[in-house]
């Protein structure tokens, strides 16, 4: 008994199964998390190094060398790299798939704690921690006030971040901007040098008497104390008060007599802003694993409760959005929904149209909500979420899942217009196409199953794309034989058309003749076909070869523009540029960004640290789409024309907002090599050339004059002579120009940093360099220009190290017009044939154009690898090597298809055009398989070959069609782009459109042609094969005869 055999005679069984599919799948829609991108472990882990105050090459002399050395041995480690600034440096840690996270990043903090010792004393503590793609702020807010900036930061840390960090699963609330008080001692230079005291024994004295020291314990019968001494200061007289030292043998010297004690406020090293007014923002991060909508919402509710708190508190300040991550979330979510939704619709249209009965397309349409919720179940048991890679599964499924439905219903109709009662229509016409039904539900998952195996990250977001799909089509094949012939037999009549009652009727009977019509041109095509089988062959190659041709001209990248409403500005000043003139330069920036039409809202962060000074970032907010007549590139391409108008004072670079939450250039091409001088020569050169490369705008390199550089030079024999030790001097003038924070002061609740320094007019080493002291051994104060000189030079402000090697980085970003791989192509030619690099320089590319080569590659593989599968699964269920030839055949043709529809519309070869092409794979075959499996039975039957392919042809033209026509209305929607974000995932649309039309059209005419040259070759296959063996059988026996004749006597 088969699965229709058994749906018909448990019909209760089978509608019960199908209504607790339908609970189940809803519940598990309901219960599925939602966000951007899958959960994926990226093997990553990150090392952050803050050395105050020194340069970057000794930053990566004396800290990432040693800890490079360190770590190059680790187990599974890919990739080791460090960039070095000023004050601080980062390494990334990057391991091979499959490398448990948890167990390397202990690794990584077992090797940098085995070097801690030979590190620097005065480098921090540095913070280890594994990468997470959703380790990204989910809600940026904005707080403004008129108020001191001191006593806003305290609101903000006290008040305003405590309420958000109680919010259900926000695990992390940061402030960015915003100066903190501290109590400074401000040690006066002369006072100082009078009483022969160093700032080293001013600050180890205040750290010692503000310790709080535990003494152990006294335990007794009943009880036992805790005893400790109190140190931490109580007030600010206590620290005034602090003896540093004694004059003669026993008058102290207080910290009050050599320092004024004050507070005041940090120094400056970050200005920020929205919409022109002063603010700090919070940035809100979720934990890992939370679902990023829900807590966006619990966020903002709270955004309301925070503000009524203020106005209680009469506190004078506002928080404002600034932005809202999962707004890509809901619109890609929406966009979708709407995609599956309007292509349900269509489906629907076009099989009513087609069968021309209500009660026929019910039953058919059916599949869809069916498949989708069941998919729900698989997706919710394997852990998935709601995010982009499954819910563009989805979308393009709507298209797939109706097809083994089609086929059904659409045989059993055929059958009940032969007469047919529906329960027998039922039975026979489900069997007829089962085999047929089976295969091409078995090729769609034989090539969107390769996808999930696709190796490195791209691979990993891919894998629930491609389960996805399959899942989906596992329920289709399900629903389509059991539920389809189900509904059949007890729903379906014979007399159910709406045909000649009213304008719908006069409209389907219309389409009714245009069919019988259609069906008798085809008729005829398929006779003249089968008898101008080399004219058919030879014009369908020619086809493809001149469609392959125009593939050079489409335009290729990794990742499309997409319309989400923002962007981002980036300015860098001339190395050296203090943080007041970076301000004032931005402001003026910040002016005619502000002044572009279509922009909502502006936010600026001026400087990142200290190091970095000369650098600003702008968050850019456009109005919704609905309210602006220019999409976000073109926004960003009228910005960028704006402000050329500054590009002989400062690096300028517009670009979109990436995953997490900055601008990164789509093209990165690293310079590899020992020399930064010869690299940064070639490099600059190499800049000039990129530039006239159309398409690519922003042309700038991370290499930049290094600020000038004091160094303090020490005469080793001197200091020798003198005591003087180098380590403890530099620190000694360390503490003199950088201060140092010795211990901290509770008030009320806050703790502030208590900051020992010189005052500015006294901390400018090389004007005091004649005048500056440092301690010996004995603590006794040697002018400093006795045993050191001073020298001035430049230095890198930055250095890049990949597997311990230097680079440079020469990035660009694209224009309205720009194309990835054009451009990586023709710089790939400048550096091959006009700009050979210098002996010891390499280069490769990083970033997108990484990326996008990677995905060709591993995108050709799992195409390769899908047709393999297809042809493996037809050759096992035809039981023949030679048949499935017949039906490949028509893969070329979609993808020449896929080809015209990029070209003629100006679309890309991008990740989403690639994913129509391995989609075009599966659905071609299909569309084979329908036709060379009824063209099988009629052979069997007993028809010759060209009848055989007339009668198959004319009997699957209608199933074929409607699968056709079925997949274009569930993908319409994609290439229409219905919202904004849709617009980038119109490639894919146009590519399967294409493709679908192109391969339907000449899959009818070119398969049929071919097929008969196939079954001439099979059979003569096997004739040699028969005569092979039969031949081998005679010698067998002549061999043998001899012998028998021997026996017999």
């Amino acid at each position: 008994m088969n699965l229709a055999e058994l749906s018909i005679k448990r019909p209760i069984f089978i509608t019960c199964l199908v209504i607790l599919m339908i609970v189940l799948g809803y519940t598990s829609y309901k219960k599925m998390p939602v966000d951007q991108f899958p959960d994926v472990t990226f093997p990553v882990v990150f090392i952050e190094i803050i050395y105050p105050g020194a340069s970057p090459i000794d930053i990566e002399r004396q800290v990432t060398k040693v800890i490079e050395d360190q770590l190059s041995s680790l187990p599974g480690l890919e990739d080791l790299s460090s960039n070095n600034f000023d004050s601080a440096a980062f390494v990334v840690v990057k391991f091979r798939l499959g490398t448990d996270i948890k167990e390397a990043e202990q690794q990584v903090r077992n090797r940098v704690s085995n070097v801690r010792n030979k590190l620097p004393m005065d480098v921090q503590e540095p913070v280890i921690r594994r990468f997470d793609p959703a380790d990204q702020p989910i809600i940026s807010l904005a707080v403004s006030s008129e108020m001191d900036a001191g006593d806003l930061y305290d609101v903000v840390d006290e008040t305003i971040k405590p309420y958000f960090e109680r919010v259900q699963d926000v695990g992390l609330v940061r402030i960015i901007g915003g100066r903190k008080k501290e109590i400074q001692v401000l040690v006066d230079k002369n006072k100082l040098q009078d009483r022969q005291i160093s700032m080293l024994q001013v600050a180890k004295k205040i750290e010692d008497s503000s310790k709080d020291i535990p003494l152990g314990k006294i335990e007794n019968q009943s009880d036992e104390t805790l005893l400790r001494t109190v140190g931490e200061f109580s007030n600010l007289d206590q620290l005034k008060n602090v003896s540093v030292n004694f004059v003669g043998s026993d008058r102290p010297v207080l910290l009050s007599e050599i320092a004024t004690i004050t507070r005041g406020l940090e120094t400056a090293t970050r200005f920020s802003s929205i919409d022109g007014k002063t603010s700090l923002f919070l940035e809100v991060y979720k934990q890992s694993g939370s679902n990023t909508v829900a807590v966006a919402d619990r966020v903002k509710e709270r955004l309301s409760t925070v503000n009524d708190l203020l106005k209680e508190k009469k506190i004078n300040a506002d928080i404002m959005m600034v932005r809202d991550g999962s707004i890509p979330i809901r619109l890609n979510v929406l966009d979708v929904k709407e995609s599956i939704t309007f292509g349900i619709l269509l489906c629907i249209i076009v099989v009513f149209f087609f069968l021309g009965s209500v009660k026929s397309t019910f039953i058919t349409g059916l599949a869809l909500p069916n498949s989708l919720l069941g998919g729900f179940i698989l997706m919710y048991a394997m852990g998935y979420s709601i995010n982009i890679m499954t819910l563009l599964a989805l979308s393009l499924a709507v298209g797939l899942l109706i097809d083994d439905a089609i086929v059904v219903r659409e045989n059993i109709f055929r059958h009940l217009e032969m007469g047919k009662s529906p329960r027998q229509a039922a039975l026979d016409g489900t069997k007829e196409v089962t085999l047929a039904v089976v295969a091409t539900t078995l090729v769609v998952i034989a090539v969107f199953g390769p996808i999930s195996f696709v190796p490195g990250i791209v691979g990993q977001f891919f894998k629930q794309f491609g389960m996805t799909v399959v899942f989906t089509m596992i329920i289709s094949l399900f629903d389509a034989l059991t539920v389809a012939p189900m509904l059949s037999a007890y729903m379906a009549k014979n007399t159910d058309h709406i045909k000649g009652q009213g304008p719908i009727g006069r409209m389907l009977t219309s389409f009714d003749r245009f069919q019988t019509r259609l069906e008798d041109f085809y008729e005829a095509a398929l006779k003249w076909t089968v008898g101008h089988r080399k004219t058919v062959l030879v014009s369908a190659f020619a086809f493809f070869v001149a469609t392959l041709f125009l593939g050079a001209f489409v335009p290729k990248t990794f990742l499309p523009p997409n319309d989400i409403g923002e962007f981002g500005v980036t300015v860098e000043l001339p190395t050296g540029t203090s943080l007041a003139g970076t301000l004032e330069f931005s402001k003026k920036v910040e002016d005619i960004i502000r002044g572009t039409k279509g922009v909502n809202l502006v936010s600026m962060t001026v400087g990142s640290n200290s190091a970095e000074a000369n650098k600003s970032s702008f968050f850019v907010g456009l109005v919704p789409a609905k309210d602006r007549d220019q999409t976000t590139t073109e926004v960003k391409a009228v910005v960028r024309e704006a402000l050329a108008s500054f590009s002989d004072q400062a690096v300028i670079a517009v670009s979109e907002i990436d995953i997490s939450g900055g601008g990164q250039k789509p093209l990165n091409l690293y310079l590899v090599g020992d020399d930064l001088n010869v690299l940064s020569e070639f490099t600059l050169k190499l800049q000039e050339r990129v530039k006239k490369i159309p398409g690519l705008v922003d042309v700038d390199t991370n290499f930049r004059a290094g600020k000038p550089e004091f160094h303090v030079v020490f005469d080793r024999l001197r200091s020798e002579v003198l005591g003087v030790s180098t380590s403890q001097a530099g620190m000694e003038l360390r503490y003199r120009t950088e201060g140092y924070t010795p211990a901290i002061f509770r008030e009320n609740g806050i703790e502030y940093d208590i900051r020992v320094r010189f005052p500015d007019n006294s901390k400018d080493l090389r004007k005091e360099f004649a005048t500056t002291f440092v301690p010996n051994q004995n603590m006794n104060m040697v002018p400093l220009s006795r045993v050191a000189v001073s020298e001035e030079k430049q230095g890198f402000s930055q250095i890049n190290r990949q597997n311990k090697a230097r680079y440079i980085a020469l990035t660009a970003n694209l224009g309205p017009d720009g194309n990835l791989g054009s451009a990586s192509s023709e710089i790939e030619r400048v550096l091959k044939t006009e700009m050979k690099p210098p002996v010891g320089v390499t280069y490769k590319f990083e970033g997108q154009a990484k990326d996008f080569q990677d995905l060709l590659v591993n995108m050709l593989v799992a195409l390769g690898l899908g047709v393999l599968f297809i042809y493996l699964v037809l050759s096992s269920l035809y039981e023949s090597f030679i048949t499935p030839f017949a039906i490949l055949l028509a893969l070329p043709l979609a993808i020449s298809g896929a080809f015209l529809g990029l070209f003629i519309f100006n679309k890309s070869i991008d990740i989403f055009s690639i994913i129509g092409f391995i989609l075009l794979m599966g659905v071609v075959a299909k569309n084979s398989i329908l036709l060379v499996d009824y063209a099988n039975q009629m052979l069997k039957s007993g028809l010759s070959m060209n009848e055989s392919l007339i009668r198959a042809g004319r009997t699957r033209l209608r199933p074929i069609l409607m699968t056709s026509l079925a997949l274009i209305a569930g993908t319409l929607p994609i290439a229409i782009g219905i919202t904004e974000l849709g617009t980038q995932r119109q490639s894919m649309g146009v590519a399967i459109i294409g493709g679908v039309l192109s391969s339907t059209f000449l899959t009818l005419l070119v398969v049929p042609a071919a097929y008969g040259y196939i079954d001439q070759f099979r059979l003569w296959l096997h004739k040699l094969i028969v005569k092979v063996q039969g031949d081998s059988a005679i010698d067998q026996a002549e061999e043998t005869a001899p012998q028998a004749e021997a026996i017999h006597s």
